[in-house]
């Protein structure tokens, strides 16, 4: 079967085009949150979907993307949740195989930080890319990453209590232990080419530098 991977796109500052430029060229589904569609028009980029409330859309361009049939426009009302929220929601019931998202960077550093607790919210096969690193919830199977350059940096933040963390080829590898919403996990590094990370219960946040 094919895979399904989707690019979301939110409405900040995108990372350096070698890093964005490949995840286009990989999406079956390139989705703009609002905003986004603006960015990549400028970057010629074709957009599949526009969802979000259209808030930061001038009636000129929402024009141009409702009269575009190869467009998909979704929009959806409500502050209850942004628009990158909705994006990966709609793309979690479109039962997409990956979920990539650039351009949460720059701007309010709220909505940066919104952009990733959104990660917990809409637990998926999602993974933000900034400008210095990835960011992903870890799935309850485990992570397990043998692909990874000697002396990377990462960093492993807690949403509430994690329980049962077990991490191997790291320079600080941690053995059934429970961590805590705090600064403890900040800055190890790998020690050998595989990174695995375990734990039992709870959300665990990894930061895997470039």
């Amino acid at each position: 079967m094919a895979e399904n991977t989707h690019l979301i796109v939110a409405n900040g500052h995108w990372p350096d085009e070698s890093i964005w430029k490949p995840l286009t060229k990989k999406a079956t589904n390139i989705i703009a949150c609002d905003g986004a569609a603006i960015q990549c028009f400028e970057n010629q980029i074709k957009i599949h979907t526009v969802i979000g409330d259209m808030d930061s859309l001038s009636e000129e361009v929402r024009t141009k993307i409702q009269h575009d049939s190869s467009i998909q426009y979704i929009e959806q009302e409500g502050q209850d949740e942004n628009d990158l929220v909705k994006a990966l929601k709609w793309s979690f019931d479109q039962d997409a195989s990956s979920i990539e998202i650039i351009g949460i960077e720059g701007g309010d550093f709220a909505h940066q930080f919104a952009a990733i607790l959104a990660l917990c919210e809409v637990p998926s096969c999602a993974r933000l890319h900034t400008s210095q690193c990835t960011i992903e919830l870890l799935d309850k199977d485990g992570y397990k990453n043998c692909s990874i350059e000697k002396k990377t940096a990462f960093s492993l933040f807690a949403i509430g209590a994690v329980e049962g963390i077990q991490i191997t080829g790291a320079k600080w590898n941690v053995k059934n232990e429970t961590l805590q919403a705090g600064t403890r996990g900040l800055h190890n590094q790998t020690e050998e080419n595989c990174l695995e990370v375990r734990f039992t219960s709870g959300q665990l946040l990894l930061f895997l530098d470039r």
